[in-house]
């Protein structure tokens, strides 16, 4: 590229020169010519001067002669004074069109270099891919980023192939492009869809994103895999792992011991599996007893304890605006405003309407505010696009006022009517 830019510049300074050189001669040839125009009319001048002293010419002629070679010679510079203005104007215009056309040429040479970079990619494509299935470990993010090119180039004019599409999302999540990799399993599964390889590759991709609803994805990917090869130990690692991302530790702990079951003890992960067994057992035990002792409070303070079944609904004119992973948030506010945190709050991903929750003091923020403290509050249910509680524009929401009661469970229902 060095080059070809003082190959450039070389050309514009010729181009240059080539248009300015005849334009500065014939404005030295016009400045010439002029001076020696001048030269004449002033000997004219002396000479009518003479003629009047030897009584040839009249004074009345003598004026007239002097009046007409002063005006021949005023016409005389004005002439050269335009000659130049054109010489300059045409140097303008020249050098326009030679820098225009040096960005013609730097444009062309760069499209040029782009077909030629595509020429090298579909050459290569079938060598790399022999590389990458044999393990070619010398294999470099150069040579991915050529074979993707090149692969992505012929599935163009083969988009039914379902394995040159799984490569392509293999190539893409080994170069980082993790939407790229989903886009192109997605594309092969539409036309295998219980390709087990390509299954694993995908739920494996939206795990990598870290988004709480692709990793919800993953996981049905994966159960799906389980359901076609129920001793599939990789989708049962991979599923753990989804599944603890979620939360659902029962879910974890039910494929860890399956996987403990096909690794051999004397095998390095052996170890590993089984202390996240044991730690996974003594979360879920912890979590049963409190759960226990939670169910034997209402026979202890019941009086003191108030809860509110909330069924929530939504307008018919707001259901073609419903988001399609957004999340409904149901809380509950001090009803004159003056407190603005929830008392309670319940986050879920938004479902089929009707929809009931049920908030209670378990739901507070902090165990200094609670719904029991509140006598009279203000029940809001929001669907929101994202899952940032914080009021926002495009939000539908629906609310209502209540007097709660610390003796009997509080049954309401707010329809969603209108939109932040």
């Amino acid at each position: 590229m060095t080059l070809f830019y003082l190959g450039a510049v070389l050309f514009v300074v010729i181009g240059l020169l080539f248009i300015a050189f005849p334009c500065f001669r014939k404005t030295a040839d016009g400045s010439v010519s002029a001076l020696t125009n001048k030269k004449l009319i002033k000997q004219r001048l002396n000479e009518l001067q003479t003629e009047q002293q030897q009584g040839l010419l009249s004074d009345t002629d003598r004026l007239q002669s002097e009046n007409e070679l002063k005006l021949a010679l005023l016409d005389e510079i004005n002439t050269s004074q335009d000659n130049g203005s054109s010489a300059r104007l045409a140097i303008i215009i020249g050098a326009l069109v030679s820098v225009s056309i040096g960005i013609a040429v730097y444009y062309y040479a760069n499209q040029i270099q782009s077909i030629e970079q595509w020429q090298i990619a579909q050459q290569q494509t079938s060598e790399l891919g022999q590389r990458m299935i044999k393990g070619d470990e010398s294999l470099n993010l150069e040579d991915l980023q050529t074979f993707a090119l090149g692969l992505r180039t012929k599935l163009v004019d083969t988009p039914e192939d379902a394995t040159g599409w799984m490569l392509l999302g293999r190539v893409s999540g080994a170069i980082n492009r993790i939407d790229s990799a989903i886009e192109a399993f997605e594309k092969s599964l539409k036309y295998d869809p219980n390709n087990v390889g390509t299954l694993s590759s995908y739920a494996q991709a939206l795990l990598m994103t870290g988004q709480e609803q692709q990793v919800l994805q993953a996981k049905n990917v994966l159960l799906y895999i389980l359901k076609l090869e129920p001793d599939n130990t990789n989708a049962m690692g991979v599923l753990a792992i989804a599944a603890t991302e979620l939360g659902d530790k029962a879910l974890a702990l039910e494929n860890w011991q399956r996987l403990m079951v096909f690794i051999p003890e004397t095998d390095p992960n052996y170890m590993a599996v089984n202390q996240r067994i044991l730690q996974l057992q003594a979360e879920l035990d912890q979590t049963s007893q409190q759960v226990a002792q939670n169910q034997t409070k209402p026979s202890e303070d019941s009086l003191g304890s108030t809860r509110v079944s909330v069924t929530i609904n939504i307008n018919a004119e707001l259901q073609s605006k419903l988001p399609e992973n957004g999340f409904l948030f149901v809380f509950a506010q001090e009803s004159t405003g003056k407190m603005k945190m929830p008392a309670a709050v319940v986050k879920m991903p938004l479902g089929e309407f009707p929809i009931v929750v049920e908030l209670s003091d378990d739901n507070a923020m902090t165990p200094n505010y609670t719904l029991s403290q509140l006598q009279q509050a203000k029940l809001v249910a929001r669907v929101s696009i994202d899952g940032n509680g914080t009021q926002a524009a495009g939000d539908l929401q629906g609310e209502l006022i209540t007097v709660l009661s610390a003796d009997q469970m509080t049954q309401v229902t707010i329809t969603i009517d209108r939109e932040l």
